[in-house]
């Protein structure tokens, strides 16, 4: 019996998925038993919530491995002691934790490899994410385990409305400008970030709790620009969006609020992975964004995300 967090999630619902085809028996952990019912039948529900510890503990009684993916995203606080409910109960089997590139800060220019200095001082999510990851290696020691692994992932997209919500931008909805930094191609072609089709995420999860790395695994498909980014999916959504180019400092807030996040040149290695995992397929940059956009008929006006 395998426990999932955040298994009616974006990534959650597709680890489910890949468990189940896998022939695992899956124990979904989710708030109330009315949100779980979009899940393959024969999932067992475990009502329960980060907030609560208890019911953290009572939902890994009995299991044979862990995949942790739930996560409040604003409050590091609440991860923090979800994690150490959940590594309470934590008794046979390996203990996968979905974690994130951003435990690497602003670290650069690169490659950014799993022993690269990981940073708390990014953002509380960040923290969040380094502290359970030391929690995490820490319960490990103690009991002189080796069958565990943090995922850290990048941006993760795929068929599912969380997806598409943060790419398809209420500016692109609005048929704005689109406004990134930079002044001139051979710039802006500079600035990237690290993805991941979150249905490769999951094959990844799967194969982790059959080979688990000890340690922490950089998992990404591979960078995009953001201007290259942007461009599709104003031809994919049929958006009258430009694009527009300016200096950083001339970017205000309401234009592109965190402006410096896309002013990066990021570039994570994701050679640890293949190492230990071996080859494993992926979709293409295109093929994903496509599934994500079009994983409704149409724009929304109730999909709201900051730009």
């Amino acid at each position: 019996m395998i426990l999932v967090t955040g298994g009616t999630g974006l990534t959650g619902q597709f680890v489910v998925e890949e468990l189940l085809r896998r022939g695992h028996e899956v124990r979904v952990l989710c708030r109330t038993e009315a949100s779980v019912r979009p899940l393959a039948d024969g999932v067992e529900i475990a009502v329960g919530d980060l907030r609560d510890r208890e019911s953290l503990r009572r939902a890994t009684r009995g299991t044979s491995g862990i995949v942790h993916a739930a996560c409040t995203f604003t409050d590091s606080a609440i991860d923090i002691a979800a994690m150490q409910a959940l590594l309470a109960g934590w008794q046979t089997g390996p203990f996968v934790f979905v974690s994130s590139l951003d435990v690497y800060g602003f670290a650069g220019p690169g490659p950014i490899t799993e022993t690269t200095p990981v940073s708390e001082s990014y953002t509380d999510y960040s923290r969040g994410k380094v502290t359970c990851e030391r929690l995490l290696v820490e319960a490990a020691g103690r009991s002189g385990r080796n069958d565990h692994v943090a995922l850290r992932a990048p941006y993760i997209w795929g068929p599912h409305p969380t997806a598409r919500k943060r790419l398809v931008v209420q500016r692109l909805v609005d048929h704005q400008p689109i406004v990134l930094p930079g002044i001139d191609r051979a710039e802006w072609t500079q600035y990237q970030d690290a993805w991941i089709d979150v249905r490769d995420l999951a094959t990844i999860v799967g194969e982790s709790l059959a080979r688990p790395a000890g340690g922490p695994l950089n998992v990404l498909t591979g960078h995009f620009i953001w201007h290259d980014l942007y461009a599709e999916l104003i031809r994919l959504t049929g958006s009258r969006s430009e694009l527009v180019h300016k200096p950083l400092d001339a970017i205000t807030d309401d234009e592109l609020p965190r402006k410096h996040l896309y002013a990066q040149t990021w570039r994570f290695s994701g050679d640890r992975l293949e190492r230990h995992l071996g080859p494993i397929p992926r979709r293409t940059f295109d093929a994903t964004l496509r599934d994500t956009v079009m994983c409704t008929d149409r724009l929304d006006p109730r999909t709201r995300s900051g730009h």
